[in-house]
């Protein structure tokens, strides 16, 4: 058998997709796993579940807010809705606040808590294998600091330790919502 070229297994592929709708047959596939937003946070890689997070943004027009915790940097407006913005570095204790005009915003999925953590880069979308998973949790404290609590789990990939961070409990907890 010889072997295709790009161009023409590309077509014969929308071709054999023209012929399953033609005869009324769907076809669905499944994901390799969760869809997760993958980003930075001080040097540290976290993932989250993307329905956790409502949107990207770039972090501008920061309004500060007077006499509130430092991790707490102030209010942002996004499509006309006030958003709490959240150092993710200073919340944790990692002692070193994330630059406004260099980081990035996860706009958080909750209607009722309008809040957005400033994180230093968000890299994208992630799926992450069960096979890569980080057993031990225990030895990475030290390298998780004040978010280990909200850490339910980690994996090992291209080099990299990603730890996965419970936006859920994370807004529940009353670390979060102690703002002054």
């Amino acid at each position: 058998m010889a072997e295709q070229s790009a161009y023409q297994l590309l077509s014969d592929m929308r071709q054999q997709a023209i012929d399953f709708a033609a005869r009324n047959i769907t076809i669905t596939t499944q994901s390799a796993g969760v869809k997760n937003i993958a980003y930075v946070v001080n040097g540290v890689h976290f993932f989250s579940n993307a329905q956790d997070i409502r949107e990207i943004s770039v972090c501008e027009n920061l309004t500060r807010i007077p006499q509130t915790k430092p991790w707490l940097r102030g209010l942002v407006n996004s499509k006309g809705v006030l958003y709490s913005v959240t150092d993710l570095s200073l919340l944790a204790g990692f002692g070193r606040q994330t630059p406004e005009k260099k980081g990035h915003l996860l706009l958080l999925n909750d209607p009722d808590l309008q809040s957005a953590f400033l994180v230093n880069r968000v890299i994208g979308f992630r799926y992450f294998d069960d096979a890569e998973r980080i057993e031990n949790l225990e030895t990475k404290q030290d390298t998780l600091d004040g978010l280990s609590t909200f850490v339910v789990s980690g994996c090992h990939l291209d080099g990299q330790d990603w730890f996965e961070l419970a936006i859920p409990a994370l807004m529940e907890s009353e670390q979060f919502r102690e703002v002054q």
